[in-house]
């Protein structure tokens, strides 16, 4: 009995010791919670809620808590939270998943020079059509395939004429008549003879009849059954339209010659790029033919028109060929050593929110603060434009999600303006403008890879006519100028893309 009731002594202690430990517990395990408690509940105490927006979405707001449609759940915008002249405030962990990615801007030189493509043409000062002013058939053809070669003053083709040989006999009579007139002691019959040898002269000349030729029928009385055609200059015979025997009419084309010696390189520069581009510049030309070759050569000639539908100018470079190694219709690729451009900051083309009036670059300020603003851009090589104004070296640009920053920055200007104009309505209206910026998805930058667009494989898309770079698979509205996007084939959307300056794959 002793044991059992030192037993039961120790047991009772030890339960007494257990609810006091308990106890000590529970009332440190409740401190605990009701600290956290306080310091969660410190900031909704103190600001005010004036919406709900989706994270993925500012533009999606909500009166109350609750998923967004992308299913991710709200989160609350507090009143001190509207930033002034566009400025927005992103939590953490909202721009982790929001890809938010910045980089600095740094002051350079855009790299000028221009790669393009060019393909060889003849001289057009150096071609030649051999035609006849009479009709006949060609009795002799001295050059009698393409490609053969040619010396000025050579022989190209013999031509029988009766309208010659009727000229020639004129012309004899003429000097006939002349002779047995010019004693008449009447002088308006003696002067026929001369106007008679005249106007049979200038007949034969418009029948390209030379004057050696008519001095000699003069001499020898003998008509010449043929009108024959010379080369009118050095080159090669690159058309040819006519064989032995055939009758040909006044005014048909029988042969083409060109000289190969000198050729135009032509190549085609877009507008944007035009400014880079000058006469007397310096370019290097290589040819798929001759692999490693460089030819060095400047440029000649700069058209002065553009072609509408590319939005290209052309440029001539002039390249000797004395070797006759190049051929005419030869593919180049030409890089043109642009002039100087100047030094300016430098921004990469993905940090340019672009819209049919304005450009805009995202500047993130730190402690989750960024602001929107216009810039003015200049030149743009290499996926970089310049910067003319609006940012400087140093500052830190958005170069992923700033569509979404954008738009949450002029919803929050808009909430602003509304708060300060009717400070007593607790559900501000958003602009109807500002809330089409959402769809940025629609709006194309860079190189536009036309055909992934095409989700649904018919061949057509969406465009819209003001900002031809938005677009889509689906019927809809531009998230621009809130203009309806018109049904294009694909062929039609690049033709849209290139006249309006727009790269696409």
């Amino acid at each position: 009995m002793i044991v059992k009731k030192r037993d039961l002594i120790f047991v009772v202690i030890g339960l007494i010791i257990g609810i006091a430990i308990f106890l000590l517990f529970f009332n440190n395990s409740n401190s605990v919670v009701i600290q956290k408690d306080t310091v969660k509940n410190d900031s909704p105490k103190d600001k005010k809620i004036l919406y709900w927006k989706a994270p993925m979405n500012p533009n999606e707001i909500y009166d109350k808590p609750g998923k967004s449609n992308m299913g991710m759940y709200l989160v609350p915008v507090y009143e001190d939270e509207l930033g002034s002249e566009g400025i927005v405030k992103i939590d953490g962990q909202i721009q982790q998943n929001m890809n938010i990615k910045t980089e600095v801007v740094k002051k350079g030189e855009l790299s000028s020079s221009i790669v393009t493509n060019g393909i060889l043409q003849t001289d057009e000062r150096k071609e030649f059509i051999i035609n006849t002013k009479v009709g006949g058939w060609v009795e002799n053809l001295y050059v009698n395939y393409t490609g053969q070669e040619v010396k000025k003053g050579q022989k190209l083709i013999d031509i029988y004429s009766p309208n010659l040989v009727a000229a020639q006999q004129e012309f004899l009579t003429a000097i006939s008549y002349s002779e047995n007139v010019k004693n008449n002691p009447n002088k308006n019959i003696s002067s026929t003879g001369n106007d008679l040898i005249e106007n049979s002269i200038r007949k034969l000349e418009l029948l390209d009849i030379t004057k050696e030729q008519i001095e000699k029928l003069k001499v020898t009385k003998q008509i010449q059954k043929y009108i024959t055609l010379y080369a009118p200059f050095n080159g090669t015979v690159i058309s040819k339209e006519v064989i032995e025997g055939q009758k040909i009419n006044p005014g048909s084309t029988l042969l083409k010659i060109a000289d190969l010696k000198n050729l135009w390189l032509i190549a085609d520069v877009y507008e944007y790029e035009l400014s880079k581009v000058k006469i007397g510049a310096d370019t290097e030309i290589k040819f798929n033919f001759l692999p490693g070759k460089i030819f060095n050569r400047k440029i000649t000639f700069i058209y002065p028109t553009l072609n509408p539908k590319t939005r290209t100018a052309k440029i001539r470079i002039d390249i000797p060929n004395y070797k006759n190694e190049l051929k005419p219709s030869m593919f180049a690729t030409i890089v043109i050593k642009g002039q100087d451009i100047g030094t300016y900051p430098l921004a990469p083309e993905q940090a340019i929110i672009r819209s049919g009036q304005k450009n805009v670059i995202v500047l993130a300020l730190g402690e989750g603060k960024f602001k929107p603003v216009e810039v003015k851009l200049g030149s743009y090589s290499n996926g970089y434009y310049q910067v003319l104004s609006g940012i400087d070296e140093g500052a830190n640009i958005v170069t992923s999600s700033q569509f979404l920053i954008d738009s949450e920055s002029n919803l929050k200007a808009a909430l602003n303006q509304y708060k300060q104009t009717k400070d007593n309505n607790n559900n501000p209206e958003i602009d109807e403008k500002d809330t089409t910026k959402t769809e940025s998805e629609l709006i194309r930058k860079g190189i536009i890879d036309v055909e992934a667009i095409d989700k649904n494989k018919d061949g057509k898309l969406f465009q819209d006519v003001m900002d031809w770079n938005v677009l889509s698979d689906r019927p809809g509205i531009c998230p621009l100028c809130g203009m309806t996007l018109k049904e294009f084939t694909i062929n039609e959307i690049k033709d849209n893309l290139t006249k309006n300056g727009y790269k696409f794959k």
